[in-house]
């Protein structure tokens, strides 16, 4: 078995830990269960004539997107960090996802921004490509399907800065962002100067005219600028763990201001709000936004874990 493969499935310490606290293929024992959502949203509302957002946590949205399904870096698990055995060993989440995996409906597209544990997160893939066998399909970075290609996704693509694909009735395009890419770090990736290493991606998606932008992970880049002309409607943005690692990722501020630069109408938090990630206090990223959200153009239209926002 080759290190990256021992890594995933394997370590001595986790064999105690699963000894001591057993785990099922997604959540841990209901003593060690993280606190509930404060909204709960019901999906019996939504139509697919319309384009529905739930944020479920973290960098995980359940978007309706005229009736495709679509879920961005899924992350269902108690815990985030190396995959050993049938759980995760690292952070345990503190809000529980605003839906259970388990109601969430089939996916069309899974959209995965880079190989991060809390974006790439093994175990909640490993629940939706085996419920949903060969019925989705996966989208993510430039090196990084090597990941979850032993699950059965219906297909996986990936796709490099400025690349597009058409799937699905949607048009795809992976867009430069200021972040850093490897699982692992002895992994080359793209920030260290490794053409072929990890990459990391944010996304252009669009579908019958209208336009989101999912932001993955970034820090403050003037890049964004570029997209000024693309009449973006929503743009999913990353607001947490700026402290103490504001060179890849960006503060609230930051995120709004990178917005407007885009032009974006809409913009809806994440990155927040689910684990002990960065070292600000928890409410300080909402509070931030909310007292700077009325100094930008675009409009913030979701708070809390489980809220949800509907363009007609």
């Amino acid at each position: 078995m080759n290190r990256r493969l021992f890594l995933k499935f394997f370590s001595l310490s986790s064999i105690s830990i699963l000894l001591t606290n057993p785990v099922n293929k997604i959540f841990v024992s209901k003593s060690l269960e993280p606190k509930e959502a404060p909204y709960k949203p019901d999906l019996r509302i939504w139509s697919d004539e319309k384009i529905n957002f739930c944020w479920i946590g973290h960098s995980t949205y359940l978007i309706n997107f005229f009736g495709t399904i679509i879920l961005t870096d899924p992350v269902f698990s108690n815990r985030i960090g190396l995959y050993a055995l049938i759980s995760n060993l690292g952070p345990k989440r503190i809000v529980a996802p605003a839906i259970r995996p388990e109601e969430i409906p089939e996916p069309n597209l899974i959209l995965l921004s880079h190989a991060h544990f809390d974006h790439m997160d093994y175990p909640t893939l490993k629940f939706f490509s085996e419920k949903f066998k060969d019925k989705v399909l996966a989208v993510t970075s430039f090196k990084t399907k090597d990941v979850i290609e032993d699950l059965p996704f219906k297909k996986i693509i990936e796709l490099d800065w400025d690349e597009s694909t058409d799937v699905l009735d949607l048009k795809i395009r992976a867009i430069k962002v200021k972040h850093f890419g490897w699982r692992y770090p002895w992994e080359n990736d793209r920030s260290k100067g490794f053409v072929n290493g990890r990459s990391y991606n944010a996304y252009l998606i669009e579908k019958k005219g209208k336009k989101i932008f999912f932001g993955g992970d970034t820090a403050f880049t003037d890049t964004f600028k570029s997209l000024k002309d693309e009449n973006i409607d929503v743009a999913l943005m990353p607001v947490g763990a700026y402290k103490p690692w504001i060179s890849s990722h960006c503060n609230p501020e930051e995120a709004l201001k990178m917005a407007d630069d885009m032009n974006a109408k809409y913009f809806l938090p994440m990155h927040t709000r689910t684990f002990p990630h960065g070292r600000e206090p928890f409410e300080e990223p909402i509070q931030w936004l909310r007292s700077s959200s009325p100094n930008y153009k675009t409009k913030v239209m979701i708070f809390e874990v489980g809220q949800t926002f509907t363009l007609i």
